[in-house]
């Protein structure tokens, strides 16, 4: 009995992996994807720059392509965003995209989001103190 039991368990943890596997594979329609690389981000707290590779930079199907990186700078206790952030995207180049921005935590975890033009930026929960 125990023997079936835990077979069941394992069917059914098999089974749940490729079910989650499946819908991560066709949802979003990734074309392209590179993480680990080096990425500067500006400590918008203190005008720094600090290094990181923490990132990661997708593109889609679409043609649309998001960049994320996450390093950590100087924390000041409140939450400062800084939009209309210039930067170079792996894929598609340069982006002026006015949704691009730097968020920096209570304590200083910086992160960048960058779009291609024509991608909006999704709703930032606690994004407050925007400059």
């Amino acid at each position: 009995m125990k023997k079936l039991a835990l077979l069941l368990t394992l069917a059914a943890a098999i089974a749940g992996s490729v079910m989650i596997s499946s819908a991560l594979a066709g949802s979003p329609n990734i074309v392209a994807q590179e993480t680990g690389f080096t990425c500067g981000i500006t400590d918008i707290n203190t005008g720094g720059f600090i290094v990181t590779n923490q990132s990661s930079d997708t593109l889609y199907t679409s043609g649309k392509e998001q960049l994320h990186c996450v390093g950590q700078g100087t924390g000041n206790g409140s939450v400062v965003v800084s939009t209309n952030e210039p930067c170079n995207l792996i894929f598609t180049g340069f982006s002026a995209n006015p949704a691009n921005f730097i968020r920096a935590s209570k304590t200083g975890e910086l992160q960048l989001t960058c779009f291609s033009d024509g991608f909006s930026r999704p709703a930032q929960a606690g994004a407050s103190g925007a400059q």
